[in-house]
């Protein structure tokens, strides 16, 4: 057999090799090991879900709350209200906690509320806004806020 004659089988030998793989596993059966709640899985199709206004409403009555609203004041907590503790918002002081200041933009923020100058906050207007600190006007005079 010379060299050409090799090749020429080889290359006839590859459908065939191909059909009788496709042949052998086609008829090939195998037998999967599913579980129940795999088969369940399988199984699954939609008609088997009842209709929303099919469903009976659920009832919770064992879920409790771990705190004991009726013994508040003897378990250490305050007999007066938190309004009343708090002082008034006039009197609490604004917070800055950041800043930014570039050649574009001067924006702040102030009390978790972004700001830019000429901007209105709780009857204050921004004056200026500077790298380190915002210039607050208002009724009752300016007011220079530093950046905690």
């Amino acid at each position: 057999m010379n060299e050409n004659n090799k090749i020429i089988i080889f290359l006839a030998l590859i459908p065939v090799v191909a059909v009788m793989i496709i042949l052998i596993s086609t008829r090939a059966k195998f037998a999967p090991f599913f579980s129940p709640v795999e088969q369940k899985v399988f199984n699954f199709t939609y008609e088997r879900i009842p209709n929303i206004s099919e469903r009976q409403p659920l009832s919770v009555s064992s879920i409790k709350t771990p705190v004991d609203l009726r013994r508040g004041g003897e378990q250490g907590f305050p007999k007066t209200a938190l309004a009343e503790m708090v002082p008034p918002p006039e009197t609490v002081e604004k917070r800055v906690s950041f800043i930014l200041v570039n050649q574009k933009k001067r924006l702040a923020i102030i009390d978790g509320k972004f700001v830019h100058e000429g901007d209105v906050i709780d009857n204050h207007k921004i004056a200026k806004i500077e790298k380190d600190k915002v210039l607050l006007k208002g009724k009752e005079g300016e007011k220079w806020l530093k950046m905690d």
